[in-house]
């Protein structure tokens, strides 16, 4: 197979690069990143969104004729869609894109003298799609436009850039809602966090993260349906799970042998975000002694309230794979799309960070 080649005609082959952008926008948009969020398509900048908190306390007994009215108050909170364009550039010299391309041939089964250009272009959407997925949901957890001036990050020269994409991710968000008075009650203590060292603030008590669920959950203001979690904090729950009934029981016994892939507390599912332990530890460590910025969080809401604004219509219409030789050969990957996230009803959600 000659690469080299084979690059160019993908990059020209209209119906490659179709597919391409089908598959992303498929994968990017609404899986994985549907399970936990509301993808809302065909945003639009200065669009307003506006939650109210209902009223109550309207009806009396009859006063006859007359009688004075009431005028309840309409407590509401606006926000403003803020889109940004999401860029997506991607380069490699040749001897490193045919030295990936080999071991992702080899890794799923293919031979590498039977490598073509389907298996190609099979590389090239895999490589996109995957790297996207973790960044698209890693922008809309931790994103902050003013993230370089916190002090939070491992290195903000290498990291400011991937996290000052959009105004505010979920986390940032509800950092800025916690500083509200009318929201002040929807927070929960997670103590471990403010700990000293990171070992300190990885250290949870056997029933932790069962406390921090049921602080949550125990609340009578709103229905929720999802309960977001760090990883680790998830983990802590289910260790609880397994031993809670003792060691001899047999549910007990199989969950430690094949894991707790569902669980849930009070009848509400318990949704771990695997990764978000993995980007605080990498980008979030700072200090002597070493501590980690938010280490765990949970959260409980609707899933329809946390919104991931995109521009679907235009989502990666400038994809493009383009070669240049020369004395540097370059394969380049170039994409965009237009992105936001919105907690569009801080009124029904309880969280601990």
């Amino acid at each position: 197979m000659e690469l080299k080649s084979a690059f160019q005609e993908l990059a020209t082959d209209e119906r490659f690069i179709q597919d391409s952008r089908d598959i992303i926008k498929n994968d990017l948009f609404y899986q994985p990143t549907d399970n936990f969020f509301t993808i809302v398509p065909g945003i639009k900048g200065g669009q307003q969104v506006a939650a109210m908190k209902g009223f109550e306390y309207i009806t009396t007994a009859s006063q006859g004729c007359g009688g004075a009215g009431i005028s309840p108050s309409f407590p509401a909170f606006t926000q403003t869609w803020n889109p940004k364009l999401q860029e997506v550039k991607v380069s490699y010299c040749y001897d490193d894109f045919m030295g990936h391309f080999t071991q992702w041939a080899l890794a799923n089964g293919y031979a590498v003298k039977d490598i073509g250009q389907t298996e190609l272009g099979l590389f090239l959407q895999d490589l996109i799609v995957k790297a996207m997925q973790l960044d698209l949901q890693r922008m809309v957890l931790m994103a902050d436009a003013d993230i370089e001036n916190q002090d939070i990050l491992t290195d903000e020269a290498t990291y400011a850039q991937y996290y000052n994409t959009i105004d505010k991710g979920l986390i940032p968000t509800l950092q800025y809602l916690k500083t509200l008075p009318e929201f002040a009650d929807k927070f929960v203590a997670l103590d471990k966090n403010a700990a000293t060292t990171v070992a300190d603030q990885y250290d949870l008590g056997s029933e932790y993260a069962l406390g921090i669920y049921e602080g949550l959950t125990d609340q009578y203001d709103f229905d929720g349906d999802v309960l977001l979690s760090s990883n680790r904090l998830f983990k802590n729950y289910t260790k609880w799970i397994k031993r809670a009934n003792g060691y001899g029981v047999q549910s007990n016994i199989d969950d430690t042998l094949k894991g707790v892939k569902d669980a849930s507390v009070d009848g509400e599912k318990v949704l771990p975000l695997v990764n978000y332990d993995r980007w605080r530890a990498n980008d979030f460590t700072i200090g002597d002694p070493a501590t980690i910025h938010l280490p765990h969080f949970a959260l409980f809401t609707r899933k329809e309230f946390l919104q991931v604004g995109i521009d679907d219509a235009a989502a990666l219409e400038n994809l493009t794979f383009e070669y240049i030789g020369g004395s540097e050969e370059t394969f380049w990957i170039k994409g965009n799309y237009m992105l936001d996230f919105k907690m569009v009803n801080p009124y029904a959600l309880k969280a601990a960070f």
